[in-house]
């Protein structure tokens, strides 16, 4: 009796393995122009290269810059518009709160009566200079660019209700010898301007500038970090250069497997290309930094207060407010200094500059082909 054969094993064929790795020949192949039966023909093949090369550097160009300039112009809001914005606010804020405190001092909020010297020198210099200080802080708020009208609005609504309760301080200041009269009118103003600290929806002139720096907080939170358009353009511009450099690559093998040509101005061509494109990924690498700090200063300045807590007296006061004006200036110099070493004030200008050899660079790329293809192009055309 015959003895059953044995069944041989199958031989590993093209679906075995990864499936990127075929992919990726299949991709490799494409790109060098290798076909089953060897290679494509040369002319088509360079015609086909002529073209697609330089679109496709010009494309990673023009999304690469897409991505770097719309974060810049983020950057360059958060810097110039919306953190000066938030610093004069809080400069505003605490001028504000030393002004009452000096007004209720020398008017004797409260239980106590008004200071001695008051009757000679009234609110003194002090009182008169912080108003003006904080009216001074809420229209260089407005003039930065920073506010939606709405929230310019509102600012305008807090500049008239810091006059108001001024003229409560002053009408207080001028019944000093009615105590009735003088603690009204000192009651009505503190309500008038609050203390920061009221909940939300509060009319009270702090409370409405902590709500207009927590807008303004919130708008810079949505300037910083990836957008979709941002994203799209950093994400299309990576797809870019892969193929892009692929297909160099694969130019590149053609020319020496098909036609024996070692080129290296074609090199030369690319090369500019991936260095604007590298240079403008350090630059957004930059940007995000230079957010990322913008929105540590932002965040410093919500801290800052001039509460004087429980203690009193006018050293206390004179204290808090130094200490404060030191924590919006350090926090002012501390962005200017972050931002200067993460993005050097040239690298924009050098960046759009290099635009200029990536373009050349691009074109170049599709003329030295065509140098190439020059003979072979006339072959196929007396061919058509």
């Amino acid at each position: 009796m015959d003895r059953p054969r044995e069944i041989a094993p199958a031989r590993a064929g093209r679906g075995t393995g990864p499936w990127w790795a075929g992919a990726a020949r299949r991709a490799w192949h494409r790109a060098a122009g290798i076909t089953p039966g060897g290679r494509r023909p040369t002319g088509r093949f360079l015609l086909a290269r002529m073209v697609l090369l330089p679109v496709l550097a010009l494309t990673l160009l023009a999304l690469a810059s897409v991505a770097y300039f719309t974060l810049h112009g983020r950057t360059e809001q958060l810097r110039d518009r919306y953190t000066p914005a938030l610093a004069e606010l809080t400069h505003s804020r605490v001028a504000l709160t030393l002004a009452r405190y000096e007004a209720e001092r020398r008017l004797g909020a409260g239980d106590g009566g008004p200071l001695r010297q008051t009757d000679l020198v009234g609110l003194g210099e002090r009182y008169p200079s912080l108003l003006t200080e904080a009216s001074q802080s809420l229209n260089n708020a407005a003039q930065t660019g920073a506010l939606r009208r709405s929230q310019e609005q509102e600012l305008r609504v807090v500049s008239g209700l810091v006059v108001s309760y001024n003229d409560l301080i002053i009408l207080a200041g001028t019944r000093q010898e009615r105590d009735g009269l003088r603690k009204a009118g000192l009651a009505y103003a503190a309500d008038l301007l609050g203390d920061g600290r009221g909940p939300d929806g509060s009319t009270a002139v702090l409370d409405r500038i902590r709500a207009l720096e927590r807008e303004l907080r919130a708008d810079a939170a949505r300037l910083s970090g990836w957008h979709p358009l941002t994203a799209a353009a950093a994400a299309g511009a990576a797809l870019t250069a892969l193929v892009f450099a692929v297909a160099v690559a694969g130019t590149l093998d053609f020319l020496r497997g098909r036609i024996r040509l070692h080129s290296p101005l074609l090199t030369v061509c690319a090369t500019p290309v991936l260095l604007v494109l590298a240079m403008l990924v350090f630059g957004v690498v930059g940007q995000h930094r230079a957010q990322r700090y913008a929105g540590e200063t932002v965040g410093a300045l919500a801290e800052v207060s001039a509460d004087r807590g429980r203690s009193t007296g006018i050293k206390v006061e004179i204290d808090r407010g130094l200490a404060a004006e030191r924590d919006i200036e350090d926090a002012r110099e501390e962005l200017a200094g972050r931002l200067e070493r993460a993005l050097p004030p040239a690298w924009t200008r050098l960046s759009a500059l290099a635009l200029v050899p990536g373009t050349v660079g691009a074109l170049g790329c599709g003329f030295t082909l065509f140098l190439y293809n020059r003979r072979h192009l006339t072959i196929l055309w007396r061919t058509l």
